[in-house]
């Protein structure tokens, strides 16, 4: 895998902030569930059920979209690992600091 460019790095944002609805809906319809510690939950649900909807969603309804990145050339798994790696970084934030909120 080589280090995108500039341009490149432009589209990966691009690619990722089309999946952010999904995996904020799913994270606070499921961290609703559980109010006290919202943040937790919510990150943990944003990480994982959150991702996989919306890479899910992308699979099944905007797959001709993976056609344009990888003519940019960027791959399918560059796009995946890219949102995969994204919402684990974003998800452990939001636990951290749910965590420290909750023991203050």
């Amino acid at each position: 895998m080589t280090i995108p460019d500039k341009k490149q790095l432009k589209l990966l944002a691009i690619f990722y902030k089309s999946t952010l609805l999904f995996s904020i809906a799913c994270g606070v319809m499921l961290g609703a569930l559980n109010f006290q510690i919202f943040f937790v939950a919510f990150g943990f649900s944003f990480l994982s059920a959150g991702t996989v909807i919306s890479l899910l969603y992308k699979e099944m309804s905007k797959q001709h979209e993976y056609y344009f990145y990888y003519n940019k050339g960027i791959s399918k798994q560059t796009l995946i690992f890219t949102c995969i790696l994204t919402n684990l970084v974003i998800g452990i934030l939001l636990i951290i600091i749910g965590s420290y909120a909750k023991h203050s």
